[in-house]
């Protein structure tokens, strides 16, 4: 017999066949499924909108659905290949020790790889098309960093040829832009108040910024003549004002005076690093040298419950939804300390800019659902699917859910592999990545 001829396919019962494809998490894998035959690829029905996935930094996709683990179908070889210290982590995770994922847009995540001499390369990689685009020029701006910088939040504006917006803990580039082939943009010296900005979130064209007290900056983008991306100015458009920069200098702005007069509680630590933005011009650019003095933290703040002795970590999360601009409030408890984590209280406020204030948003979220994480925010519509809710949060770091409408937070569920594989990681780094038709 020829061994060059094709074997025969197996035929499988069709419930069976639709049973298989439903759990096929790959593009890739659902075209050869189609492939082998013609029962096969009638039994090959279009899976209901899933829930997004969660990505461990160091390399495993986790199902919140069924909680099955997935490894990566392949990662960079760029520093695993030159670097023999690099060796896979435990058995559930894929990447070596020197690569890591530090954020995530929809289907894209972001990849740093440290080489044995700490220099670090950074890439973009899509494992539902196994599409890998590398970042030269951010690789020149930030390859050679200390050991304390760290990338917390990489945000594309559209595509990956478009504005990459990146938030650091460096209080001498607190945000970064860059865009593919053209060329990288560092702010100069505390030009502007960028160091005070916890999270940054993209509303079409326009990046937004909001601060630990829910102050909301719009910063300005605009092109030289190089085509590289660059903050040109920033303005304070909710909550009281701070100096605001534009075109390198400073200026009053007499109709945030009002805001000033309104907001008498406002907390002692911004002011400080208000004062430190302006008395730190001394500093200089060698991220090298980074001392913990200059580290940002991930914009987290304690607050009491009530009137309870305890304390809770309130955390602000900003998120386009709709064509609208969100501000997502969590209050979180640990009652069993560490990473036993639950959410105790959430509200939602949407940003009303002619106003200069947050509104309450009550009732649902216009059928749309919300994914939260530090690295990553998504609203996704909950039409026609099976197992995303409509007007519920999804919080990542609790593994919990909010319902807008009942105003109840559902308990995580118990999966005891799961939650291990959560813990083995720093729930700040944990981040959604979206399959391809949850990107809209």
């Amino acid at each position: 017999m020829d061994e060059s001829m094709e074997r025969p396919c197996p035929e499988l019962p069709v419930d069976v066949l639709v049973h298989i494809f439903a759990r096929l998490f790959y593009p890739a894998d659902c075209a050869r499924f189609q492939a082998v035959s013609r029962s096969w690829r009638s039994a090959a029905h279009p899976p209901p909108r899933r829930l997004p996935w969660i990505m461990h930094p160091a390399g495993a996709f986790l199902n919140p659905s069924n909680r099955v683990l997935h490894h990566p179908v392949s990662f960079p070889e760029t520093a695993s290949s030159s670097n023999r210290r690099a060796h896979v982590r435990r058995s559930f995770l894929s990447f070596p020790d020197n690569i890591r994922c530090v954020g995530s847009t929809d289907d894209w995540i972001a990849i740093d790889c440290q080489d044995a001499a700490n220099r670090h390369t950074y890439l973009l990689h899509n494992e539902f098309s196994g599409t890998r685009l590398s970042l030269p020029e951010l690789d020149a701006a930030i390859g050679h960093v200390s050991e304390l910088f760290e990338i917390h939040k990489v945000l594309l504006r559209s595509t990956p040829d478009d504005v990459i917006a990146l938030k650091t803990n460096h209080v001498s580039c607190p945000i970064i832009l860059t865009c593919r082939g053209k060329g990288v943009w560092l702010p100069e010296q505390h030009a502007c108040p960028l160091a005070i900005i916890i999270d940054v979130a993209f509303l079409g064209d326009r990046l937004y910024g909001i601060t630990l007290d829910e102050r909301l900056a719009f910063l300005d983008i605009a092109f030289d003549d190089n085509g590289v991306p660059m903050v040109t100015g920033a303005k304070c458009v909710i909550g009281k004002h701070f100096y605001i920069w534009s075109n390198g200098e400073d200026y009053d702005d007499d109709d945030d005076d009002d805001d000033d007069d309104d907001d008498d509680d406002e907390d002692e630590d911004d002011d400080d690093d208000d004062d430190e933005i302006e008395d730190n011009e001394e500093h200089t650019y060698d991220l090298t040298k980074m001392t913990e003095e200059d580290i940002i933290g991930r914009g987290i703040k304690f607050t009491k419950v009530d009137e309870s002795p305890r304390y809770v970590k309130a955390k602000c999360y900003l998120i386009e939804s709709c064509g609208k601009l969100l501000m997502v409030r969590q209050q979180v408890l640990s009652p069993g300390g560490g990473f036993n984590e639950m959410t105790h209280k959430v509200d939602v406020f949407e940003a009303d800019v002619s106003a200069a204030k947050w509104v309450p948003v009550n009732g649902g979220l216009g059928g749309q659902a919300l994914f939260i994480s530090k690295p990553f925010c998504k609203s996704v519509s909950a039409t026609c699917s099976e197992e995303i809710q409509e007007d519920v949060i999804y919080f990542i770091d609790t593994d919990d859910e909010f319902n807008m409408r009942s105003k109840t937070i559902s308990a995580p569920r118990d999966a005891w592999d799961y939650n291990n594989i959560l813990r083995s990681a720093g729930l700040q780094e944990l981040t959604w990545v979206f399959p391809p038709e949850l990107v809209t």
